[in-house]
């Protein structure tokens, strides 16, 4: 993964997008230069153990922002919408002004978009080692959240299925009905109210 001849950067992306419930959460990296944190990848591809490893290697080692955004606002604003602005709230956490800043994905937040410095890269957290550890952070970030939410909202799985829209958590919600954390606007939500 490209690092070091990137000069100095951070690393955006954000984790949640297709969840039914929870909130869409986005993190910035800006790795240390001089520690070399070994299997950094793509937060998907990795497991728990590894992923919540590797994630307090990346905040004991660099600087980092993360950034919650509600469902509410999800459903406010529209999914796209929210995304960029947690990835744009992240960021300016740990930014610097000559930072270069690398997004995942092919959008860039509208405060960014004129910026010569800013770039938005498709599969960036397969290409770029600090958008590869913004995904860990952003990922162990919202889990560790959604875990929380399952304390106080018991009965929907979200210890498991962090708010994604999977048969156990479908369940739920025909026991229990929707809740303020559910996502409105997604379809299928707004077709269970």
């Amino acid at each position: 993964m490209n690092h070091k001849n990137l000069g100095k950067h951070c690393g955006v992306d954000e984790v949640g997008r297709g969840a039914w419930s929870g909130p869409v959460v986005a993190a910035a990296v800006r790795l240390n230069s001089f520690v070399n944190i070994e299997g950094l990848a793509d937060s998907k591809t990795i497991n728990f153990a590894l992923r919540v490893k590797l994630y307090h290697q990346i905040i004991e080692n660099s600087a980092v922002g993360v950034s919650f955004v509600s469902s509410s606002i999800v459903d406010s604003e529209n999914i796209l919408q929210a995304s960029l602005l947690a990835m744009e709230t992240a960021v300016r956490k740990i930014l610097d002004k000559d930072d270069k800043v690398f997004f995942d994905g092919n959008f860039l937040p509208d405060a960014f978009r004129n910026s010569p410095n800013a770039f938005a890269v498709v599969k960036g957290d397969q290409k770029i080692a600090s958008i590869a550890a913004a995904s860990i952070v952003a990922k162990v970030s919202r889990d560790f959240f959604m875990n929380a939410l399952n304390l106080s909202h018991p009965g929907y799985g979200w210890a498991k299925n962090v708010g994604y829209g999977v048969p156990s958590h479908l369940s739920g919600i025909n026991k229990l009905g929707v809740n303020t954390h559910h996502r409105r606007s997604f379809k299928p939500i707004h077709n269970m109210l």
